[in-house]
């Protein structure tokens, strides 16, 4: 019988993983939903973890992390909101991608990877073949601001387009050859 005092067999709440993790709580419903950590439930219907399985899955993550790596492309026809969630379906849909983090302002994509499963030719090709061509079809190796950095261009810029201009789509098409 194991002792409910001891540390790994403590319970912890979905924030206290969220926090661990330093991803949202609702990321943590979907791993235990997906299987990738266990779950009990309280009379209240609460989710509680193990903080055994917690770590368990802490030290699996950061050994998946090690063996990534990350490539940034300049994508200059990626420019509204649409596009970025266009470039990341695109992209996370291949195996090997593990993140993409794409900025409308910047014109960039960083995507994280595992090399021996996806090449950057590979995930070039894939923004082509998704009509998202790469700037100048160069590489640049040195990564973005980061997964989960603010995007602080749109600070600078200040505006943000989320969607195309019903203008914009009145002039296009037949209108444009004349």
């Amino acid at each position: 019988m194991r002792a409910v005092n001891e540390p790994e067999y403590r319970l912890l709440t979905r924030a206290e993983v969220a926090e661990i993790f330093q991803v949202s709580p609702s990321t943590v419903t979907r791993w235990a939903e997906a299987g990738k950590l266990p779950s009990v439930k309280t009379l209240g219907g609460h989710h509680r973890y193990e903080a055994k399985a917690v770590l368990a899955l802490a030290k699996q993550l950061a050994k998946e992390e090690t063996n990534m790596e990350d490539v940034l492309f300049e994508v200059p026809s990626m420019y509204a909101d649409h596009h970025v969630i266009a470039v990341r379906q695109a992209l996370l849909a291949m195996p090997g991608v593990e993140d993409v983090w794409a900025s409308s302002a910047w014109q960039q994509v960083q995507v994280t990877y595992q090399p021996g499963t996806v090449t950057p030719d590979d995930i070039r090709r894939a923004l082509e073949q998704s009509g998202y061509p790469v700037g100048d079809g160069r590489v640049v190796p040195a990564p973005a601001p980061g997964p989960h950095a603010k995007d602080l261009a749109w600070d600078t810029l200040g505006v943000r387009v989320t969607k195309t201009n019903a203008a914009d789509l009145a002039m296009s098409g037949e209108f444009r050859r004349y």
